[in-house]
Parts: structure tokens; C-alpha cells; sequence
């Protein structure tokens, strides 16, 4: 019998006992970053009183992993991101296609995952299905729960609890997979700068890469109210694509921009832009996810989310 999707909403008390288990395991540190979120206030001109705001960059990638050899995309963004001379051991959120039958859904893309976890990042789901990178709103309900279900079953063995995140492939979301997503438990996370490393079909570079993130953070900044130090930095994501095999040689490069194109649009950029443990990363992570598909949240304000915390323990766009 086809399963009616209208009385998911009903269900809070299991959303909740679902979320009650995710602080649990980030523990109380994570339960005091939720407490500090706030939504940036209405946008005031760029120059006001008051300092710039600061920047803290929330990395996020795509549609891997990538089971490519000897070249591995995937491993070589992991092995820049701990490595690189902008700031060393830098934290991302890799959103997978668990059951891809040229990627998760492999012995090797699963070897790839558990690598994912162990060197201290953060697992979402992106594509569950067999099928490929397919929409979950041309997916039967009934067909998006079971995959969605199977592949937190996955993750859950990889890293010990099920992923609280989801970024629907295209972007592509609605009032009944958003349905779905909350009986599931998952939250919804998009991001606020595109690296359009995966849009260009035939080409897997970006063209005019510095002056995208250039104008996306000069947008940004516009809707940002200046703040002072005590205020913390804003969390603004960041989307890029682990199965580009450009991506993955010049990861390090792109650090490098983001850093310099923040200064140059007057973002004031603290001594660790970037996260670097995963229970920070996480805890701004919910933050920004959204509710609806209507919903583009801007940037918040991490008053606890600063680079002096301990680090946690260890648990195809």
C-alpha cells in the first residue's frame, strides 16, 4: 500500500529524539554553538560604523567519492586540505553519492568514505541512488526513503551515527522530499558561494574563477551587518566538487583565493579562516541549514565558533 507522506510532519518527537543523539555525540561544546546562532540582522550599507565583518569559510564538496586511479580526486582535496600553506588541517563537508555504481556504491568508493571519516571530516548525503546522480523529486517517496534510509545505515557503520545533512542533487527539493528529509532526520544545507567547477560541461576548469568569488563575496558582504571581534566570524559555505580532477590539483590554489579575494572585498579574515575541527564545522553546519525550498538563509554569526576550541573526538552537483 503506497505510504501517505501528509503525516510526517506530525512526527517531531522522533525528529527530536533523532537530534537529542546527534549532540550527544558532538557533546555539550556543540549544544553551546547551536545556542549561538542568530540570523545576520537586516543589511545596512558597506562602510558604516563599526568594524568589518570577519569571514570564516564552511568548505563543502559534491557528488564524490571518486574511485578514480592512480589519481584520486577525491584523496588528493583531502591531502591538500591537511597539508596546504594557508592553513593546515582544514575540516570539509563531503556530501556522497552512497550508492553510485561508479562511486559509493563500490568497495573502493565505501574504502574512499571510510578515509573521509577517519581523517576527521564530516559525512552528508547527496545522491542515494543506484540509478546515479538522479533528482530526489522525480523519485517515488516511498523509493527516496528506503535509499535515503539504506544510505545512513551506510554511514552510520562508517563513522558510528547516521549524517544529520543533505544536499539534494540539483538543488532540486520540494514539499514532499522535504517531508521525507524530516522523517529521516535530515536537515537540508546549501551553500552561498558556487565554485562552478561542475557546471561547465567538456571543460572541468573554471574560467574566471577569482572573479566569481570575488562578486559572490562582495554580495555577501553587502547583506553583512559590521560587527566587532567579540561578535565572531560569519559561516559562509562554500560548494565545490571532489570528482573534478581540477578541482583536486588546484584545491590548494583556490584557499589561497578565497583568502585574498575576502581581504580585497574588505572582509576581515581571522588568523584560522577556515574550520578545523569537526564539531565546530558541524555545529555552523546546522546552523545554516534550511527549512523549506523556498528558503535561501543568509550568513550567521558564530559567536562560539572560534578556532580555540578542543578538538572533538574522533567518532556529481
Amino acid at each position: 500500500m503506497k505510504r501517505d507522506w501528509s503525516v510526517v510532519r506530525g512526527r517531531s518527537s522522533l525528529v527530536s529524539r533523532h537530534w537529542s543523539l546527534v549532540i550527544g555525540q558532538w557533546g555539550v561544546g556543540a549544544l553551546a554553538l547551536l545556542a549561538s546562532c542568530r540570523s545576520v540582522p537586516p543589511a545596512v550599507l558597506v562602510g558604516g560604523a563599526g568594524a568589518a565583518p570577519a569571514v570564516r569559510f564552511l568548505l563543502t564538496f559534491d557528488d564524490g567519492p571518486s574511485i578514480r586511479q592512480p589519481f584520486n580526486p577525491t584523496v588528493a582535496i583531502m591531502d591538500q586540505l591537511a597539508t596546504n600553506d594557508v592553513q593546515p588541517g582544514i575540516k570539509a563537508l563531503f556530501f556522497v553519492q552512497t550508492g553510485h555504481p561508479r562511486g559509493g556504491g563500490t568497495p573502493r568508493g565505501r574504502a574512499i568514505m571510510r578515509r573521509i571519516h577517519e581523517q576527521g571530516h564530516v559525512i552528508g548525503l547527496h545522491s542515494v541512488s543506484p540509478r546515479g546522480h538522479v533528482s530526489h523529486t522525480v523519485v517515488p517517496a516511498d523509493e527516496l526513503a528506503r535509499s535515503l534510509q539504506g544510505a545512513q545505515d551506510l554511514i552510520r557503520e562508517i563513522a558510528g551515527s547516521a549524517p544529520p545533512f543533505v544536499r539534494p542533487p540539483f538543488g532540486a527539493w520540494n514539499q514532499v522530499t522535504r517531508a521525507v528529509y524530516a522523517e529521516q532526520g535530515l536537515r537540508v544545507l546549501m551553500a552561498d558561494v558556487r565554485g562552478r567547477d561542475g557546471i561547465i560541461y567538456g571543460y572541468r576548469g573554471s574560467l574566471f574563477r577569482r572573479v566569481h568569488v570575488r562578486r559572490a563575496l562582495a554580495a555577501i558582504k553587502r547583506t553583512a551587518e559590521p560587527g566587532g571581534a567579540k561578535d565572531g566570524p560569519l559561516a559562509v559555505i562554500l560548494e565545490f566538487h571532489d570528482l573534478n580532477p581540477y578541482t583536486a590539483r588546484h584545491m590548494t590554489e583556490y584557499l589561497h583565493i578565497l583568502v585574498e579575494e575576502a581581504r580585497r572585498t574588505g572582509w576581515r579574515v581571522p588568523e584560522k579562516p577556515f574550520y578545523d575541527e569537526a564539531e565546530a564545522l558541524a555545529a555552523a553546519a546546522l546552523c545554516r541549514t534550511v527549512r523549506e525550498p523556498s528558503d535561501r538563509r543568509r550568513p550567521v554569526r558564530m559567536a562560539a565558533a572560534q578556532p580555540n576550541r578542543q578538538p572533538a573526538p574522533e567518532s556529481r552537483d
